[in-house]
């Protein structure tokens, strides 16, 4: 390959990455633009444990935040839903429902 094609191949390839670059610049900013409407502290905004299949199935059916199905007094996620979910909510994690059937 001689000297002049190489440099075209690498300069066509170092566009095609700076492009790249650039879009992936711009939707890096357009999302933190959408997370800024937010006025929520993002430390909160994670969940402390890892999210199970079927609490982000629910998130997605229901359009909830994880919150809702996450039982804070003993850090698990909730594992069945009351019959008037979403209208009304008393979800509980398995120790709060063995605390209440003692």
């Amino acid at each position: 390959m001689m000297t002049g094609e190489l440099y075209f191949k690498m300069a066509r390839e170092r566009r095609v990455h700076l492009d790249r670059i650039f879009h992936l610049q711009k939707r890096v900013e357009e999302l933190e633009r959408r997370l800024n409407c937010y006025p929520v502290d993002m430390v909160s905004a994670i969940p402390p444990i890892p999210i199970e299949m079927q609490i982000r199935l629910w998130m997605e059916e229901y359009g909830m935040p994880w919150e809702i199905f996450f039982c804070f007094d003993h850090k698990q996620w909730v594992d069945e839903l009351d019959n008037s979910f979403p209208y009304f909510t008393e979800n509980t994690c398995p120790v709060c429902r063995k605390r209440k059937e003692s």
